[in-house]
This record gives C-alpha cells, structure tokens and sequence, in this order.
C-alpha cells in the first residue's frame, strides 16, 4: 500500500478553502521571516500583534484559528507522530516538503503550526531512539493538543532560541524555574496548549560553575497537567542529546522551508504579473513593435538560480535526516554547522531574491524597434 505523505493531505480543496492567503497574512509572514515584524506586547498576547484591534488590518489570528482547524481534521498535525501515537510516521524531508505547500498558499499558517510539527518531530525521534524522557509530547499531541514556541515574531529565527544569551531563568521551587521576561510567551501559535519557554540559568554553585540552558513547556487549559514541564536542563553551548539536536534539525528545516516557499510564491506572482502587463501594454496590443520579454531580464535569472540554490541547500539537511536518530548525536562539527549556514544561506537568499523582484517590477518593458 502506498504511503500517505504530509503533502498528499493537503488537497487543493482544502488549500482553496484556507483564509491565511490574506494579502495582510503573507505581508506579516514576510515579516516575521525577515526579522522585522513589530514586536509583541507582553505574555499572552502574541496574536494582537495580527489582529484588526491595532489598526494593522483584519483579524489574522482568528483566521489562522480556522486554518489550523482545518488543517487538524485532516490529521496534518498528527503527522510526525510515530503510527502508533495515529500520526503518519514522516520524515524530516517529507515534513519539509508538506510545509512548502503549505506556504505557497498560506504562509502564515504554515508559520502558525511549524513549532508544532518540528517539536512533534524531536520527539519522535527521541522515541524512536529509545529516549522516552519527552513521550509525553507524543502523548499529548494525539489527543490533539496544540505545542508553539516562545520568543516567536520578534526576530528572525526566534523562535529556535533554545539557549539565548539574553533569556534568563532561576529555579522557582523543587523543580521549577521562574522565567523573567514575560515574551517567553509570545508566540505565532494562536490558542496553544503547550508553549516551548527556554532561558538561560547562571549557575552559581562552585560545584557547577557553568551556565544552563532550560528547555521547559507552559501549558495552558484544565487538560494541561501539570502545567510546566521541564523537558531539558544542560550546559549551554551545543546540544548533546536526541531531543535537543533534533529540535534544531527539524526547526531550522521546517522553517527554511517556508521561508523558502514564501520567496518562490513571491517570484511566481511577480513573474505572472510581469507577464500579464506586457500582453496588456500598447505596443503590444497595437503590433508597433515588439517588447523585450520581462523573463529575459538578468534579475529574473538571479533570482530563480538564488531559489534553485535555496532549495537543495534545505534538502541538503532534510533527505539524509535518518528517521531513527544515532542515540549519542555529535552537534558540536560540522552538522550543526551545517545546519545554521543552511539556515542562513536561505534566509539570505531570500531576502535577495525579494530585492531582485523590486528591480523588476520597478522596470518598464523595452521597447525593440
């Protein structure tokens, strides 16, 4: 039988009958993917950023509300859960390849839901390994809860700060921390069960001298217990274990993705758009002369080389990501190199590829004789 992948649930019926294909959703989406959208208020209050309260348009986060429902009962959320937690079992690579169309026709919610399908993602790949420290992440996305990340809209990348040197924490209790700044629960998630918060703990005890990085989940809901759970306390620096090393894999693949996705939907409309003006100008219509076709000006083939590049650089971490991890992962060469400069060389090239599409839209059709 068949395998059913990620993409095979997102039908166009149901892509057409998403709302986060908003002009105002994919403007805030380019946002966010380029670090520059506003930033969030305070704790809880992630989505005003996107809502028609501000005056910055319609309520975005209501119709992400909707399209993250739809997308949840076709099980498009379940589908990095091993079979037996009722997911699909998938890959890295095909994870990636579902949010790419995803993004081409709702950015924003493909945002929305990328910390959910990349935490669902580390876990299983911990599960996989023998690591049941996180299961109950397993667990609890099957009875269809709902994980985002903290930190999310305020810069590029945000959202995968699992040891930012600004965040701190201190222990609160037996085994809880307090964070101190309240955007830990900021997010791109509207109504989430489960929030990833993560800080960094400056040890002071001369037994341990170091800094800690905290990985934790604030859960939100009668359902929701207990409400914190710390998922990760180690050393800061580079991540040693299977949860951890995952997250970064699966996060930056995910995201660049639809960072990457967002960009060549950019470039289709403009290159239609270039299209359409020249079949509608006067010289054109008139047969005065001809006019130098807009998809032979030089921007429009650096900008598709810069988007092939992009997408080989994603698949370059994503088709060889092994759906049973190595259970002592070693982050510390040239995978996690790897990975940042592919995060890195996306989101440039995006940006890029963006500038390119102003040229040629600021560009007039030349006239030849």
């Amino acid at each position: 039988m068949t395998q059913i992948r990620p993409r095979d649930l997102l039908t166009d019926s149901l892509l057409a009958r998403l709302g986060g294909t908003s002009p105002h959703a994919s403007a805030f989406a380019g946002q966010v993917l380029a670090g520059s959208a506003p930033a969030l208020p305070g704790a809880g209050s992630a989505t005003s950023a996107m809502s028609g309260t501000s005056g910055t348009g319609p309520d975005v986060a209501a119709v992400m509300r909707r399209d993250i429902a739809k997308l949840d009962d076709v099980g498009y959320l379940k589908v990095a859960l091993p079979a037996e937690f009722g997911g699909l079992g998938c890959t890295l690579r095909q994870a990636a390849c579902g949010q790419r169309r995803l993004a081409r026709h709702a950015p924003l919610t493909a945002l929305a839901v990328s910390a959910h399908l990349y935490w669902t993602g580390a876990a299983a790949d911990a599960y996989r390994a023998g690591d049941n420290s996180v299961r109950w992440i397993l667990l609890e996305a099957a009875r269809g809860a709902l994980f985002a990340a903290g930190h999310g809209a305020t810069s590029a990348g945000g959202d995968l700060r699992l040891a930012d040197p600004q965040s701190r924490c201190e222990p609160a209790g037996e085994s809880g921390y307090r964070f101190r700044s309240p955007a830990v629960l900021s997010s791109l998630t509207p109504t989430w069960d489960w929030v990833a918060v993560h800080a960094i703990h400056s040890a002071t005890s001369a037994a341990r001298p170091g800094s800690d990085a905290v990985l934790a989940f604030a859960g939100r809901g009668s359902r929701c217990t207990p409400a914190f759970r710390i998922a990760r306390v180690a050393p800061a620096g580079a991540p040693s274990d299977i949860f951890a090393s995952s997250a970064i894999g699966w996060g930056h693949s995910i995201l660049a993705s639809v960072q990457y996705s967002d960009a060549r939907r950019a470039f289709n409309a403009a290159m239609a758009a270039a299209t359409a003006e020249l079949a509608d100008s006067p010289v054109a219509r008139d047969g005065d002369g001809g006019l130098e076709h807009p998809l032979d000006r030089w921007p429009v083939a650096e900008a598709g080389l810069r988007l092939d590049a992009m997408k080989e650089r994603i698949a370059d971490i994503t088709h060889p990501w092994p759906l049973v991890q190595d259970t002592t992962p070693d982050l510390g060469g040239q995978r996690l190199i790897g990975i940042y400069a592919m995060r890195h060389e996306v989101a440039d090239g995006a940006a890029k590829v963006h500038d390119l599409l102003v040229q040629i839209a600021a560009a007039p059709a030349v006239a030849c004789g």
